[in-house]
């Protein structure tokens, strides 16, 4: 990404707040409340910002079609050359607001790349047990492709190649990026009641 590039996410905002910003006290300070925090301690855990980082956002999915459209209208408006990029996970991907934006992003011809973080569990459920689809190829005007979110330099040039294609005129993209999470969802989820510990043995070898 560029400097000019914006970012918005969901819960999984601590990473983005890091990347975007590059404080890694900021960050510490927000967590713990502080008002030397990223969001001078008002944001918590969940609603941290930076530069061209506009969050996490509580409301699952809701940063995919509330916040993006402005955005990456206001990078086309001003001809900055900019890309948003909005990203959720797949528990939302299911979510009629999801398909709004597609549908909106596509109309408009947006500069924006929908990333779909698929770490295969939406907190405890996962993606088969709730999606018709696993895939997640959503809408049918719109091209996407996936990539192995575990390898840091395919996700590079995923995203080097999603600019171009965004910045070259074609309008918005979509990405799936496959990841696995290791752990429970939360501090108050063991993560022992819908995953075996083999699973998670087999990820961590592979």
């Amino acid at each position: 990404m560029r400097e000019v590039d914006t970012a918005l996410t969901s819960y999984r905002c601590h990473a983005w707040t890091k990347l975007m910003s590059g404080s890694v006290l900021g960050l510490l300070a927000e967590v713990a409340g502080r008002k030397s925090g990223s969001s001078r301690g008002k944001g918590g855990s969940m609603h941290i910002y930076a530069r061209n980082f506009y969050g996490g956002n509580a409301i699952v999915g809701s940063q995919v079609f509330d916040d993006w459209a402005g955005l990456a209208f206001a990078h086309k408006y001003r001809g900055d050359g900019g890309v948003t990029f909005a990203l959720y996970g797949d528990g939302a991907a299911n979510q009629g607001q999801v398909f709004e934006a597609f549908n909106m992003a596509k109309l408009l011809t947006l500069p924006c790349v929908f990333v779909c973080e698929n770490n295969k569990y939406g907190m405890g459920t996962s993606a088969s047990r709730s999606s018709a689809s696993t895939e997640y190829k959503r809408g049918d005007y719109i091209p996407g492709f996936w990539v192995d979110g575990m390898n840091v330099l395919a996700c590079r040039e995923a995203t080097r190649f999603a600019i171009e294609h965004c910045t070259s005129g074609k309008g918005p993209l979509i990405m799936e990026m496959e990841t696995y999470r290791y752990s429970g969802h939360s501090t108050s989820d063991p993560g022992t009641s819908y995953w075996s510990r083999d699973e998670v043995k087999a990820r961590r070898e592979k």
